[in-house]
């Protein structure tokens, strides 16, 4: 049996805009409104659908120097130190505290300062008596911002660095037994968290992030995993930690970049667990020391930038990119992700090739119509 309504009431509620967190140095996604987080360089972010997103854990095969792996790394954490967030560094074959140290430099601080000495200026400045209890207009420039540039000739100020909430593991107090590294570095990423409230589980509003970065994961330093083959059974330290570690992004506000030397690994059967549990995997095949160095296709690039694996967080399909071939290139000042493209020089060959070609073709005299310069079968 239907009640009757009384006048004036509805069942009906008009929904709300869903309310969207606040945080410095984020934005919210285009696509999913999942939170974002830039790694600092623009062509990253673009790659992996607008930025990383909160929760998730990007693992960065590293170049078999270790040359280019640890200037993304470097990005990543000077990009955290702009926007204010929580840090956290983990590294046993350098010392963390030499790796925040040469962060690269911000060249957005200068236009900072002429933003605040432009409203310093205007404070000095007469107006009329009208418009004195008036608020000032707000500016163009934010503290929110989303991505910093950066400039990798210079270091970052040192009073940044040593400002910044930064945590720094070197494993000196994690004991001499066996997976002591793994699980103390588990342990202060936990306790972190707990500090900070950033766990999901917490009432507590979220106003800031934590940026989690583990330089050269699996290294000799951390343990012999690598040299071992799957039947050996000898895994299950570093693969338990890599789930833990997941397992903490998901539950808190946090991100986290992995750097690992996976050309180290004696068995691929390891590589492809590490891969199956981490949400975004990147490759960097560096041209240092091999046939492609001198290769002319490739004289402009310091290496390959394979895209192994994207993540379809709150989508049902993972960010779609425009092309397969990527490369990464070393300028004097940044470092940039481009499509790979064909040096004019080899185009201008093929091109010359088919135009004399057509030429020959022709008529007597050098005389030729159109229908005799175009190929025969044309390939699509």
């Amino acid at each position: 049996m239907f009640h009757k309504m009384s006048r004036g009431s509805s069942s009906f509620q008009k929904k709300g805009k869903a309310r969207v967190v606040s945080i410095p140095g984020s934005r919210p996604s285009v696509h999913n409104s999942q939170l974002l987080l830039s790694t600092g360089m623009p062509s990253l972010d673009h790659l992996l659908g607008g930025g990383l997103p909160v929760g998730s854990l990007l693992l960065l095969e590293q170049d078999r120097h270790d040359v280019y792996s640890k200037l993304f790394l470097k990005y990543y954490l000077a990009e955290g130190v702009m926007s204010g967030h929580h840090l956290t560094l983990a590294s046993l074959d350098e010392a963390p505290k030499t790796i925040m140290g040469s962060l690269p430099a911000s060249t957005d601080r200068d236009i900072d300062d002429e933003a605040s000495n432009a409203a310093a200026g205007s404070d000095k400045m007469t107006i009329a008596w009208r418009y004195q209890s008036q608020s000032a207009p707000r500016t163009g420039l934010t503290t929110n911002r989303f991505g910093h540039s950066f400039d990798l000739t210079g270091t970052l100020d040192a009073g940044l660095v040593s400002g910044a909430d930064v945590c720094l593991f070197d494993g000196a107090n994690a004991g001499g037994k066996e997976g002591g590294y793994y699980w103390s570095l588990l342990k202060q990423i936990e306790r972190r968290i707990s500090d900070c409230g950033l766990s999901t589980s917490s009432n507590k509003a979220k106003t800031n992030v934590m940026r989690v970065a583990v330089h050269s994961l699996a290294s000799p330093l951390w343990g012999w995993e690598f040299s071992h083959h799957e039947r050996e059974n000898k895994w299950h330290q570093l693969t338990t930690f890599f789930y833990m570690l997941r397992a903490l992004m998901r539950s808190s506000f946090s991100v986290c970049l992995v750097t690992v030397p996976t050309h180290l690994f004696v068995d691929p059967a390891l590589l492809l667990r590490l891969q199956t549990l981490a949400d975004f995997v990147v490759r960097l095949e560096s041209f240092q020391g091999s046939e492609k160095e001198t290769n002319p296709v490739f004289k402009d690039y310091h290496g390959l930038f394979h895209v192994v694996k994207l993540a379809a967080i709150n989508s049902l399909v993972p960010p779609q990119l425009d092309a397969t071939d990527w490369v990464f290139k070393l300028r004097r000042r940044r470092m940039v992700i481009e499509k790979l493209h064909l040096p004019p020089e080899l185009s201008d060959t093929v091109s010359r090739s088919q135009e004399e070609g057509g030429v020959r073709r022709g008529g007597q005299g050098g005389q030729a119509c159109m229908g005799d310069r175009l190929p025969r079968h044309l390939d699509f």
